[in-house]
């Protein structure tokens, strides 16, 4: 197994509501894949450049113990061509730029750790396709 990696651009979804003449997005190289994370996480200098509004304060759970981050929104988040819109929290700048499993779930992405990319789910058929509701398999009648 190895480190997941991917490019991400991210946009102030504001800007593109409000039809901004100039729209603030940041492209961010090798940003980590992280299935362990729930949330994009940018770094404080990355949300003020995209002028992202302060949402909340929250609790995360980390290796180091519960720590209180500040949330930002909304942001607009293109990966391999798809995209949506996520809030984001800010991460210290000593961690690198996590991409979380809200992101990938909502993207229809996997990574494949045995190749270190992020790729098309395969159960999707290289579709980009989200779940709606689970059919039942094989339904045992009474």
């Amino acid at each position: 197994m190895g480190r997941v990696l991917t490019d991400v651009k991210v946009s102030n979804f504001g800007d593109i509501l409000t039809n901004q003449e100039k729209i603030r997005t940041i492209e961010v190289k090798d940003c980590l894949v992280d299935t362990g994370a729930a949330m994009l996480g940018l770094h404080k200098d990355q949300i003020e450049r995209l002028g992202l509004v302060f949402l909340r304060k929250i609790t995360l759970k980390t290796a180091n113990g519960l720590v209180e981050r500040d949330v930002f929104g909304v942001a607009r988040v293109e990966i391999k061509e798809r995209e949506s819109e996520f809030d984001v929290v800010e991460l210290p700048d000593d961690v690198p730029i996590l991409v979380g499993y809200i992101v990938l779930e909502q993207l229809d992405l996997v990574p494949d750790p045995a190749h270190q990319r992020l790729i098309s789910n395969p159960a999707s058929g290289g579709k980009y396709a989200l779940d709606l509701y689970f059919e039942e398999v094989n339904k045992r009648r009474f």
